[in-house]
């Protein structure tokens, strides 16, 4: 028997607003049911699930899991992180070269939402 990703879960003081800023930059639709929280569908043939579910524990310790997101261009870049800017993620310093052609930014969970 095999299994199959259903959802990648996250816990959230404010799942609402987590789940409005990773709909809004990966242009995700909400899931029609989800019994604890909210939950995002993938959009594309996976078929797994972003799911943000309320939680008031305190972070405690480094993220230990982030997503890379590509672009197929530097305009591309630009224009993705202007747009998670307005979703109210924050410039990350994770240690990175200053000429570093990536970007790293911190969600609105990194930020206590």
């Amino acid at each position: 028997m095999s299994s199959r990703l259903f959802a990648i879960s996250f816990d959230a003081h404010r799942p609402e607003r987590l789940a409005h800023f990773w709909s809004g930059l990966l242009g995700l639709e909400r899931a029609d049911e989800c019994d604890d929280g909210v939950a995002l569908l993938s959009g594309n043939d996976a078929g797994y699930r972003l799911g943000f579910r309320p939680s008031q524990a305190q972070k405690i310790a480094q993220n230990r899991l982030h997503f890379d997101l590509t672009s197929s261009c530097p305009e591309d870049q630009r224009e993705t992180v202007a747009r998670a800017l307005d979703l109210g993620a924050q410039h990350a310093d994770v240690g990175q070269e200053p000429d570093a052609s990536h970007v790293v930014l911190a969600d609105p969970k990194a930020l206590n939402y």
